[in-house]
């Protein structure tokens, strides 16, 4: 009987290792590669979106403080209304004068 020398079956066992090992990590590129790179993306989109949201908060206290303001200042009131708005006085003309 010819019997293969024991080198030969550890090397062949070593070589049929390194093959399942290689094939189990490819495999498990393949299907979490593109999970991570998703999982990637959301979470840059998650951290613009948590910016956007730090923005919109300090502008809504903003303008609750000058909501605040206005409201119970009736002189400021009337300073917005006639810079902003245009409005008048019934007895005043309004001149709009273009640069």
């Amino acid at each position: 009987m010819n019997k293969t020398p024991p080198k030969l079956i550890f090397s062949i066992r070593i070589l049929l290792g390194f093959f399942l090992a290689m094939g189990l990590f490819t495999i498990f590129i393949i299907f979490y590669f593109p999970d991570y790179a998703r999982l990637r993306k959301i979470r840059e989109a998650n951290t613009k979106i948590l910016s956007q949201i730090q923005g919109l908060s300090k502008e809504i206290k903003n303008l609750d403080s000058n909501n605040s303001r206005i409201s119970k200042d009736p002189a400021l009131y009337e300073k917005l209304a006639r810079e902003k708005l245009g409005v008048a006085k019934d007895s005043e003309i309004v001149i709009d004068i273009k640069e």
